[in-house]
């Protein structure tokens, strides 16, 4: 009479399916592995992006020039595509007092340029750093008054005003195929309101 039980051959065979199918697990999970760990670099990017240029439009400075036909006139143009506006900055970028700054999307994607306020006809002293690369789309709305007698609201342009705008949205996308999302980004100026409506 014999014992129920595996032979010698049958623990063996098992082992070897038991291994192969462990081999083609792990396999699986290093693949799942790496496909997280590029799209977490893209991710971050982006939230650095955002984190730097959220840091400069909240400390966008309401500084007045002489405008057209001699009226006050803020250092500010918004566009829906690009974005001039006046801030300082940390010393890590070399400049001196209040800084002119320019964003706009370009061939290498989104660049973020400045330059000393008092070289900003010029162009003396420019320099800049790319914030996304592979943008193909920039979009800029602005919220507020910008002027006295214009009612509050969204705008694609903020130019000729007298005052910061209350709210800046800024939009990207990318070309088709590419998975990077650009998550929503509204920045409130910290002088923006100046008690105006």
């Amino acid at each position: 009479m014999t014992r129920p039980g595996f032979t010698l051959v049958e623990t063996l065979v098992g082992l070897v399916l038991l291994g192969l199918v462990a081999a083609l697990g792990l396999a699986g999970l290093g693949l799942v592995g790496r496909a997280g760990a590029s799209a977490a670099p893209d991710a971050a990017t982006l939230l650095l992006a955002q984190d730097q240029l959220r840091a400069r439009l909240v400390g966008a400075l309401p500084l007045l020039a002489e405008g057209p036909g001699g009226l006050p006139t803020l250092l500010f143009e918004g566009g829906a595509d690009h974005l001039a506006f006046v801030a300082d900055l940390p010393p890590r970028f070399g400049v001196a007092g209040p800084a002119w700054l320019e964003l706009r999307r370009e061939e290498a994607g989104l660049l973020l340029r400045w330059r000393p306020l008092a070289g900003a006809a010029s162009g003396e002293g420019a320099a800049g750093r790319p914030l996304v690369a592979g943008l193909a789309g920039l979009r800029l709305r602005y919220f507020g008054t910008p002027r006295g007698e214009d009612p509050p609201g969204w705008r694609a342009d903020w130019s000729g005003a007298t005052r910061l705008p209350r709210l800046i949205a800024l939009d990207a996308e990318f070309p088709p195929g590419d998975a990077r999302a650009w998550p929503a980004l509204v920045v409130a100026p910290r002088l923006a309101a100046g008690g105006a409506p």
